[in-house]
Formats: structure tokens, C-alpha cells, sequence
């Protein structure tokens, strides 16, 4: 079974406006995603996300796949299941926003695709790969699942 973030071909989730705490770096902006969607699943009561490598270098590729592009459209996600096996389940959240990473997880939180990605108990696992894209950070959130 493949998931993706939203129900169409493209993402729209709303920007709040840019945060001067934001950071710079994608690996730190990265980290601190996946922290913020663990924060919100625990406050949910649901099971933390463990990292992983596999997720995280699909994120990488898919958001320097993005940079540059006007709309951020969603790709299959079979190939990640295969590259990520035994994973069975994917799903991907992106982002293209300035604001920082609290605000990239409240928009997902506010986008029903998007949120059900998030707090989804079947997906275990969790990559993020995020690149500076000029005052903006594009991100990929990636999911995996039994």
C-alpha cells in the first residue's frame, strides 16, 4: 500500500508568516522536524517514530528533486518501498515554506492529508531530508510502515 501526503497531485498547505528563530541549516531544520512530529504523535498518545537512514536519504533526494520547481507534486512512492524494504507502507509530507520547523509541522497539522500522514499509528518510522531553497527550506518528510 502506498500513501501519499495529500489527496491530489500537489500540496497546499498554508504559509505562516516567516520566524526569525528558523535555522539555517537543513540537517538541523531536518532534526528538528522529526522531533515536532514526535512531540505532536506523543501528545496524541501514539507511538514515537523511530528514525530512519533508508527514509531519510529518500527525503534528501526527493527535496533536491524539488528545488527550483513552482509546485511541489508528490512521486510514486513504490521505489521507496522497495529501497526501504521490508517496508511495505510510504508516505511523504512536503514543505516549501520560511518559517521554521514548528511551522511547517503546524500546516501539516492544519491539512487533513497532510495530518493523517502524521498521526497515522500504522507508519513506525521517519526520515526528513530538507535543502535551502534561496529565504526558503524544502522539505520531505518520509514515512515507513510494516
Amino acid at each position: 500500500m502506498v500513501l501519499t501526503g495529500c489527496a491530489g497531485a500537489t500540496s497546499s498547505v498554508r504559509q505562516p508568516p516567516a520566524s526569525t528563530t528558523s535555522p539555517r541549516d537543513p540537517g538541523v531544520y531536518a532534526s528538528q522536524i522529526v522531533q515536532d512530529t514526535n512531540n505532536v504523535r506523543s501528545a496524541r498518545h501514539l507511538p514515537r517514530l523511530t528514525s530512519s537512514r533508508c527514509a531519510r536519504d529518500a527525503g534528501l533526494t526527493r527535496a533536491a528533486d524539488l528545488l527550483g520547481k513552482t509546485e511541489l507534486i508528490h512521486a510514486p512512492l513504490a521505489g521507496v518501498i522497495q529501497e526501504c524494504a521490508p517496508a511495505t507502507t510510504a508516505a511523504e509530507n512536503l514543505s516549501h515554506m520560511a518559517g521554521g520547523p514548528a511551522a511547517v509541522v503546524d500546516a501539516w497539522m492544519h491539512s487533513p492529508g497532510h495530518r493523517s500522514n502524521l498521526l497515522d499509528p500504522t507508519l513506525t518510522e521517519i526520515g526528513v531530508g530538507c535543502a535551502a531553497d534561496g529565504p526558503k527550506m524544502l522539505c520531505s518528510q518520509v514515512f515507513l510502515g510494516p
